[in-house]
């Protein structure tokens, strides 16, 4: 059969379409293509990506069941958790120094303070710091402070047994040994044999640290008498109404603020 030549109507429509769209500007066809692109690229972004489901490895045992990886152990009633709850080894309260003030000529205590739930019988571990230096040889309760000199630091740390427990050790505050303090005595030098005559006294005080020491006069204070601060001289002129015995007081402070006072009696004639 020979063609006739007629065209479809449907073909017709599309080509006039095509010209139509051959017809249009390149820039038309530049900004299509572009918007084109933008969609696609968004489309892409919002989409969200296929997570893959993680693998299970199927256990030796029964068949369809899977193993839990990083799953802590489950504790079973046979071995119970045995951890002592923290609050129950707070055994001590505190740990105190005596004396608080101590010298070399002291021996230094601690003085343990249990808490209230602590139990009836327990046993402690003492060691002892002197400037921050542990001392071996010291493993009992006291210190014997004559080997170390003034101005050191001493702690030390308790640590309590309850016969099968350590409970939590407890330091105590540091102390700093003291100047030892210093002697005084009184010596007569010279009394007065009639009045208006100086009585002169000698007061004699002794350091043993090596400090510095200081005379005065307290009380109960004596009229007219006077001290030489430094040598601890007493100088004193007696009134014709003064017989008799007196009392006066004195004191010696070396340079740490160590204080000795004592009250002397002296009879004139």
């Amino acid at each position: 059969m020979k063609p006739t030549g007629k065209i479809k109507p449907n073909a017709r429509r599309k080509g006039k379409i095509w010209k139509k769209l051959a017809a249009l500007p390149r820039r038309v066809w530049a900004v299509g293509g572009a918007l084109a692109l933008a969609v696609l690229i968004v489309w892409f972004m919002l989409v969200p990506a296929r997570r893959e489901a993680p693998r299970t490895q199927p256990s030796s045992g029964t068949a369809g069941t899977e193993r839990i990886l990083n799953r802590p152990p489950l504790a079973s009633a046979a071995s119970p958790d045995t951890r002592i709850p923290e609050k129950e080894l707070a055994f001590i309260q505190a740990v105190r120094l005596q004396p608080s003030r101590p010298t070399r000529m002291d021996s230094l205590k601690a003085e343990v303070v249990v808490a209230p739930t602590a139990p009836e019988q327990l046993v402690y571990t003492y060691r002892w710091k002197v400037n921050d230096r542990i001392i071996e040889e010291a493993t009992g309760n006291t210190l014997n402070l004559s080997p170390f000199k003034k101005g050191d630091l001493i702690t030390v740390t308790v640590t309590p047994n309850d016969g099968s427990t350590d409970g939590f050790a407890v330091e105590s505050p540091l102390v700093a040994i003291h100047s030892v303090p210093p002697s005084l005595e009184l010596k007569a030098m010279r009394q007065a044999r009639k009045p208006g005559e100086p009585i002169e006294l000698q007061l004699v005080g002794v350091a043993p640290d090596g400090d510095r020491i200081a005379f005065s006069l307290e009380d109960p204070l004596v009229p007219g008498m006077t001290i030489d601060k430094r040598s601890g001289q007493i100088s004193w002129s007696l009134q014709p109404d003064q017989k008799g015995s007196f009392r006066f007081g004195a004191a010696v402070e070396d340079d740490n603020g160590t204080k000795v006072t004592k009250i002397f009696d002296i009879a004139v004639e």
